[in-house]
């Protein structure tokens, strides 16, 4: 993950640390809504504070340590629990937050994109557990997030056609050395790589780790990784690391 990275999402995740706190504490001093659903299936006085800090908890590793995975579960726990406490809107825009950095971030790179389908599903089920706060409610807002849903894919397949002329000339034109069309999948092993070449790769390209990371990680010297990635560079005829993202996140690879 690069420095730029790291730090716009520690900024991110500071501010939601702020808004975890005051959800956090005004829910200990504050009831909620009785009519909520979560009101009559358990102790909101514990349940709801407990789950904040616990977040609270979470966002503090991913603040010490940022972890894509991390900060999905943060936004879908709280998802689930402004829902369920009938504040739909804010549970809405904390899936749909969830969704977007899951297709900004690459983790579906070299999967399908079904476990997004799953999670929208499990996500309108959530939603009708809010007709405690009228029936019509809670059609409203299966509404607007089923339209929340399309649009934001919508917009995702725009940006990433319209994006896609910024690749550099000479990445395109190296999509001959991988020989197959972009959108197909790839295996690494098909191009000469060695099985730590792989190794260290996909630790970059997929869980975003940086060559430090890496070699703190493997316990090898950071000259031993640059030399490493100096010879992936050359087996894709690519310059330096984000010529190899462009290069790669045209495909689905795999090892």
């Amino acid at each position: 993950m690069n420095r730029n990275r790291i730090s716009s999402e520690r900024v991110v995740a500071v501010v939601g640390l702020l808004f975890l706190l005051i959800a956090a504490i005004t829910s200990v001093f504050f009831n909620g809504d009785p009519n909520s659903i979560i009101e009559k299936i358990a102790d909101t006085s514990i349940v709801i504070p407990v789950v904040h800090f616990i977040c609270v908890f979470l966002t503090i590793i991913h603040i010490i340590r940022p972890n894509s995975y991390l900060m999905i579960s943060i936004l879908l726990i709280e998802s689930v629990l402004t829902i369920l406490t009938n504040y739909e809107e804010l549970g809405i825009f904390f899936f749909y937050a969830a969704i977007i950095y899951i297709l900004c971030s690459d983790l579906l790179l070299n999967k399908s994109k079904k476990p997004i389908v799953v999670m929208f599903v499990l996500h309108m089920i959530t939603i009708t557990l809010s007709y405690t706060h009228g029936i019509k409610g809670m059609f409203i807002a299966m509404g607007y997030s089923a339209f929340c849903f399309a649009f934001y894919l919508w917009i995702y397949s725009i940006l990433k056609a319209k994006l896609s002329c910024l690749i550099p000339h000479n990445v395109r034109e190296n999509n001959t050395i991988i020989g197959k069309p972009a959108g197909s999948t790839i295996s690494l092993s098909d191009y000469n790589l060695n099985e730590r070449q792989i190794t260290f790769l996909m630790e970059h390209i997929h869980n975003k780790l940086s060559y430090k990371e890496i070699s703190e990680k493997y316990f090898v010297s950071l000259s031993t990784v640059k030399k490493i990635f100096a010879d992936i560079f050359k087996i894709f005829n690519v310059s330096n690391i984000e010529e190899l993202r462009i290069l790669l996140l045209q495909y689905q690879v795999k090892v």
